[in-house]
């Protein structure tokens, strides 16, 4: 292999809080929900990725406002935390960019607005779910 070429399915560790953070929405499922609540483009250089394995979105916020997202169901990684991200053109089942990051111009999702988009994302799921019947 040539010195500095990383496999494509190649992942490493990096530290949160410096350029940006993170917030990690479980499931998978509602976090994409959320993002196609917030209409963000995917091709746009939005930093986002998956881990299929723990079935979590990891979404990328400005450095200091991760915890502005006071949804139920996330975590923040802010300084002290790392992250598994893609090192190679795909990444892993660990970590997949879901929108790869715009090699000059990062973008980043508003915390604010993703914890509003979560919290509407929760109360129309409840207001979907069928009604429990007792047992007779």
């Amino acid at each position: 292999m040539t010195r500095g070429v990383r496999p494509p399915h190649s992942t490493i560790l990096v530290d949160c809080g410096l350029e940006w953070d993170a917030v990690v929405v479980a499931p998978l499922e509602r976090g994409l929900a959320a993002l196609t609540r917030l209409g963000l483009p995917i091709d746009r250089g939005y930093l986002v990725l998956a881990d299929y394995v723990r079935q979590e979105l990891v979404v990328h916020v400005p450095a200091g406002t991760a915890r502005r997202c006071a949804a139920s169901g996330t975590r923040s990684l802010t300084t002290g935390s790392w992250l598994l991200v893609p090192a190679g053109e795909r990444g892993s089942i660990f970590a997949t960019w879901l929108s790869p990051p715009h090699r000059s111009h990062p973008r980043y999702v508003d915390p604010g607005e993703l914890s509003d988009a979560l919290q509407h994302v929760d109360k129309h799921s409840q207001r979907e779910m069928p009604a429990c019947s007792s047992p007779l």
